[in-house]
């Protein structure tokens, strides 16, 4: 049943972490948003205030990849970084105005797909999945 689960979680990572479905995602929020620049934008959106060594690891990704995301996001004028306050070397983004703007037509975007894609779906089987989503995500965390 375990190795079931964990195919199915596959099966849903796969899905999510498809280039093809972030490029549709960013045509269907209206956005100007580089597909290479998509997860970092939506990392930084999750988590922020974040550090360039949090979103490398939350994404599997080097940390010079990642810089090299969020400087185009900032030149962009979707983030804004400056040195944390614990400590200097430690880079910190978060969205600018103009990023949570486009955060939240992303965030539409997606809304409207899960709610196409569980139409038929009740309440009650919606709600049971959210929280059995964040029931695994808390179990899984204790391994950390």
């Amino acid at each position: 049943m375990e190795n079931e689960i964990f195919k199915a979680l596959f099966d849903l990572v796969s899905i999510i972490n498809r280039p093809d479905r972030d490029k549709k995602m960013i045509d269907n929020a209206g956005v100007n948003l580089e597909a290479v620049t998509f997860r970092v934008f939506v990392g930084i959106a999750h988590l922020q205030p974040t550090s360039v060594g949090e979103l490398a690891a939350m994404m599997g990704k080097n940390y010079s990849s990642v810089s090299r995301q969020i400087d185009k996001l900032e030149t962009a004028g979707l983030v804004h970084t400056y040195p944390s306050s614990s400590d200097s070397r430690i880079r910190v983004s978060e969205l600018t105005t103009y990023g949570e703007e486009v955060s939240t037509m992303i965030s539409l975007a997606r809304e409207r797909n899960m709610r196409e894609a569980l139409a038929d779906w009740t309440p009650e089987e919606r709600n049971g999945l959210l929280n059995n989503l964040r029931r695994l995500f808390e179990s899984l965390k204790r391994f950390d």
